[in-house]
């Protein structure tokens, strides 16, 4: 994650806020992230796998 990330999620959050807002805003960005790069890298599955994998 980068520094312009963290503050541009600040700038959206209000003036006073709980710590845990900021927290749970930067965890979900850097889970799209990882989502983002792992699908860059070909680390996907495809859906007829998935849904085969809901089946049991």
């Amino acid at each position: 994650m980068t520094k312009t990330a963290v503050q541009e999620s600040l700038d959206k959050l209000p003036d006073e806020f709980p710590v845990e807002a900021l927290i749970e805003r930067l965890l979900f960005i850097q889970s799209v992230q990882e989502g983002l790069l792992q699908s860059e890298r070909g680390e996907t599955v495809p859906l007829d796998e998935v849904r085969k994998r809901l089946r049991g």
